[in-house]
């Protein structure tokens, strides 16, 4: 009597595993009519049964039941599965791996490519979202280029962006990462230099940014982006040399370019180099009228000068009248010709006190009472 009870029981597990195969043709078919929902449903049960599990074509089926749901315009559909893409992927990577006579290998990697594009594309969405999403376009970047590993097929691109996207998430290390793969490809992107001199920065590591822009320079010596990057990082670091040598040669690049003759004026100025420093701010005014450091720094360029000489007379004995005269007429011809780049700078910005005090000073240096009151009522106002 045991023993036909356990013939018995076969006789059921082995109906129930033969039942599997014609579920997994029904899922096959609700596919073809467009019946997600049913084909999802259909297709579950094949993937953990003995008779199905172990079968290339039950994956590959499961793949594309989840790869549709994923793409489906109908919300209804989309709504199955919010991991459908990943699902797709996995199942995918299974059909390959149980494939061994390669039946769905060149439908499967199609597929794949397609995963990846929707990977991909899902990264743009979220990188460029208001407010951007960094971190989940960071994941999906990483997804495309995984996917992409899985048959063999490296996507720079897909390994660039999730560098990008880590760098704006401030996930430095996994920037860091995929900068510095893509660096190895010789990914032609000057930007990844900028980008791993940035990451050390951050880090406070100056010599790190340094010789990487330098690895960039020799790589791309006509990128004025890294020039500029370079140029910077020797200015914050007070290296005026290496930066005036770089801002040279950024001029001869760019000579129409406001921004770069300020900055060889501050340059110069921090090298006590004012003669230089007068010819550059003015050079940033003439390209750039309206440039509001530029007026005010020339300006504030003649007020030290003014400064320096006022000084010196003060040091002057109270016998050296004829002496003390010449410097204070010299100093006050220098304060003159620092009051049109000052009005200048305070219409540009009215509500910025400095420049307001300083014409104050100036004002009542030079007995200009009149533009002295009007100075101090403003500087009122904003106190």
């Amino acid at each position: 009597m045991k023993k036909i009870s356990l013939i018995f029981l076969m006789l059921i597990a082995a109906s129930f595993v033969f039942g599997q195969k014609p579920l997994r043709t029904t899922a096959f078919n609700n596919l073809r009519k467009g019946e997600l929902d049913k084909a999802m449903q259909n297709i579950e049960p094949t993937i953990s049964d003995p008779a199905t599990m172990n079968d290339p074509k039950t994956w590959f089926y499961r793949g594309n039941i989840y790869l549709q749901i994923h793409m489906s315009e109908n919300p209804a559909f989309k709504a199955l599965d919010s991991d459908a893409l990943n699902k797709a992927y996995e199942s995918y990577k299974k059909s390959i791996e149980l494939d061994t006579k390669k039946e769905y290998y060149t439908e499967t990697i199609q597929n794949m490519l397609i995963i990846s594009e929707q990977l991909y594309n899902e990264g743009v969405i979220r990188f460029t979202a208001d407010p951007p999403q960094y971190l989940e376009a960071m994941k999906s970047f990483e997804s495309a280029v995984e996917v992409n590993k899985t048959f063999g097929n490296t996507d720079t691109l897909a390994m660039f962006n999730t560098a990008l996207a880590a760098e704006n998430a401030k996930e430095f290390g996994k920037a860091k990462l995929y900068y510095n793969k893509v660096k190895e490809m010789n990914y032609p992107q000057p930007l990844l230099y900028n980008s791993l001199a940035s990451i050390s920065l951050e880090e406070g590591d100056t010599t790190a940014a340094i010789a990487v822009l330098a690895e960039g320079r020799r790589k791309y010596p006509e990128n004025f982006n890294l020039l500029i990057a370079e140029t910077n990082i020797y200015l914050s670091s007070n290296q005026h040399d290496k930066a005036m040598a770089n801002l040279q040669e950024a001029v001869k690049t760019d000579p129409s370019n406001p921004t770069i003759h300020y900055a060889v004026g501050v340059n110069y100025a921090l090298m006590n180099n004012v003669g230089e420093a007068e010819k550059a701010y003015i050079k940033a005014v003439e390209l750039k009228p309206d440039y509001f450091e530029a007026n005010y720094n020339l300006g504030a360029l003649y007020v030290n000068q003014a400064a320096q000489i006022i000084d010196e007379a003060n040091k002057l004995p109270l016998s050296a009248t004829k002496e003390y005269d010449a410097l204070k007429k010299q100093a006050d011809d220098i304060l003159a010709k620092s009051i049109p780049y000052l009005e200048t700078a305070s219409s540009l910005d009215p509500s910025d006190k400095n420049t307001l005090l300083s014409l104050k000073e100036i004002y009542t240096r030079l007995q200009m009472y009149e533009k002295m009151k009007v100075v101090n009522d403003k500087i009122s106002e904003l106190e």
